[in-house]
């Protein structure tokens, strides 16, 4: 009887505030592509190896995907409206020798608590080749290198998908999310530069998104190759497992 109770409880908070549709969501497997997983796309192009034509080749994973591209970038997108789900991959390239520079994924989940999806809200990869002037200039400690980082990293993201996110709702709203989430961590770095040190920590900066809520970073640098990574919802587990 105890038993029965506890499962009738445990349900009514699982389905509270839902609406019809909404439970049955709830319990239905999330459909590829899994967007808490980095795409096979993202890991096979490399960077300052590949070419503007091998990425062409592989950055579209699956069917439903549909693929923007301009003269120095391009992107592969998709979404699904039934878990309000969308994601992209972009890649952008040297102007003189088309080889790889800058690729980022994002994913954006508003309604996390499906099967499997492991809370994971938002998550954003990058890599990116940075010019010799950001890495040269005089800062006063690592911590404002750190920042003057980052601000390059959503320059160059604001530059590659500028001249895409015409075409697609989709990679618009992901240029916005993408905006905001960086220019968060920037804002609460700036106001408190000595928690820039956290970003190469192997737990990551702690923060809180304006609308997204816990969230986490990461920033690490290998010679002139930048990798960011930032995740928001159950970033513990997802960071522990990564």
């Amino acid at each position: 009887m105890k038993a029965c109770k506890f499962l009738v409880l445990t349900a009514a908070v699982f389905f509270a505030g839902c609406g019809i549709e909404e439970p049955i969501e709830r319990i239905k497997k999330e459909p590829k592509p899994y967007t808490k997983q980095l795409p096979a796309a993202y890991n096979s192009i490399h960077i300052k190896q590949s070419s503007s034509a091998e990425v062409l080749e592989t950055i579209k994973q699956y069917e439903k995907e549909l693929v923007s591209q301009s003269e120095s970038s391009v992107a592969s997108w998709g979404e699904k409206k039934g878990t309000s789900q969308l994601w992209l991959t972009m890649a952008a390239f040297d102007e003189e020798d088309f080889t790889l520079t800058r690729k980022y994924f994002l994913a954006v989940d508003e309604k996390s608590w499906h099967l499997f999806a492991e809370g994971q809200k938002l998550r954003f990869d990058s890599e990116i080749v940075l010019d010799e002037q950001t890495l040269t200039e005089p800062y006063p400690n690592e911590n404002e290198k750190r920042i003057a980082i980052l601000q390059k990293a959503l320059d160059n993201f604001r530059d590659d998908i500028m001249q895409l996110r015409q075409d697609s709702k989709v990679l618009d709203t992901g240029a916005m999310m993408t905006n905001q989430t960086l220019e968060r961590i920037i804002y609460i770095l700036k106001a408190s530069p000595a928690t820039a040190a956290r970003l190469d920590d192997p737990n990551g900066l702690d923060f809180d998104h304006i609308t997204l809520g816990k969230a986490r970073a990461g920033l690490t640098l290998s010679d002139d190759i930048a990798k960011i990574k930032i995740r928001i919802g159950n970033v513990k587990k997802l960071w522990r497992e990564e």
